[in-house]
């Protein structure tokens, strides 16, 4: 299940904003007031709109973090509160921390649908131009900002997004550009919450995904993909590679082979891992959580099909004429007899 569904990310907007300032040069942050009205919605905005995907959290109990939101959503001080949240954030990083801004967003995503975003916004030292058209002629002017926000990705250190349920707990979504198939330590203590689907688990989904994929699509892929697509699967998972949703074509191209952008089967495979539960999350593939296929299935050009075990397989002897020969080396032949067909149905 996703964090939020298509139509809540469309209708997501800002409803109160704050920001406060933050880093390892300063003993305590600088503490800020609310900007109402919000302004410059629709560059932040973008911004948490482009970090829509991350690894599902879990309020863990008596969460400081979720008191002081909490707290918000009952009508609470929204300044007071979030400065309580920037001084626990500083507290436990404040040695090695960028300096940059703590935002909190207040956030809608539909009706009765309310979101918070915490985010961590480094600052950027840029040079900006001004071109001055005094006299005729055309001189340009550079201003320097040390304090200044940017489009990049890289700029937003830490995001968590966080979706209270009713009564208590709720669920976060966080992307940590720290340690992407996870989350830092000390952002893990300042939010008290735990990962909700375990790497080893997510591991076996992924594989799930990718081969109920390859069984919808197999006939329209090449043919040295179609002979062993399971196979390939398994010997990629077991690289032990990390599983990235915004950047998973190398794996796509070692399981599939090269797909145009506008392959159905990307979409199928999207589709199989949000009915998995993990196509926004990041992780760190675990082999022996990938089951190695035991069973094997030989099939020849005239329909003939061979079954056998991993590790038995049958000797294929490529002949002169082109075509295959297939030598089993066996103590006796046990079965040698028809299929058992079901009866058919009496009307």
């Amino acid at each position: 299940m996703s964090f939020l569904s298509d139509e809540e990310k469309d209708a997501l907007s800002i409803k109160r904003m704050i920001f406060h300032v933050v880093g390892k040069t300063l003993e305590d942050p600088i503490l800020l007031k609310e900007i109402t009205p919000p302004q410059h919605q629709d560059f932040f905005l973008e911004r948490v709109k482009s970090s829509l995907r991350g690894n599902l959290f879990a309020f863990k109990e008596h969460s400081p973090t979720e008191v002081l939101l909490r707290g918000i959503s009952k009508g609470g001080d929204f300044t007071e509160e979030t400065q309580k949240l920037a001084l626990d954030f500083q507290s436990r990083h404040k040695k090695t921390m960028s300096v940059g801004v703590f935002f909190i967003f207040e956030m809608t995503a539909g009706y009765g649908v309310t979101v918070y975003a915490l985010v961590k916004y480094d600052n950027e030292d840029v040079v900006r131009y001004v071109l001055d058209e005094a006299e005729g002629a055309t001189v340009p002017k550079l201003e320097r900002f040390r304090e200044s926000f940017v489009r990049k990705p890289e700029a937003m250190q830490k995001i968590a997004l966080v979706r209270l349920d009713a009564k208590e707990g709720g669920q976060i979504m966080v992307r940590d550009r720290s340690n992407v198939a996870h989350i830092s330590d000390y952002f893990e203590g300042f939010l008290r919450a735990r990962r909700v689907n375990v790497p080893a688990d997510m591991s076996e989904k992924l594989a799930n995904a990718l081969k109920d994929t390859f069984k919808q699509h197999r006939t329209s892929l090449p043919d040295n993909v179609q002979r062993s697509g399971v196979n390939r699967i398994y010997e990629t998972l077991q690289l032990g590679l990390r599983f990235d949703p915004d950047d998973c074509e190398p794996l796509l191209t070692a399981v599939f082979g090269p797909l145009a952008e506008d392959a159905p089967l990307r979409t199928t495979l999207k589709r199989k891992l949000r009915d998995q539960g993990v196509s926004e999350e990041t992780f760190d593939v675990d082999p022996e959580r990938v089951q190695k296929p035991r069973r094997h299935v030989m099939e020849t050009a005239e329909g003939v099909q061979v079954l056998y075990d991993a590790g038995k397989r049958p000797n294929v002897i490529d002949r002169a004429d082109g075509r295959q020969e297939i030598v089993i080396l066996t103590a006796r032949v046990t079965r040698d007899d028809a299929e058992i067909e079901a009866s058919p149905r009496r009307g």
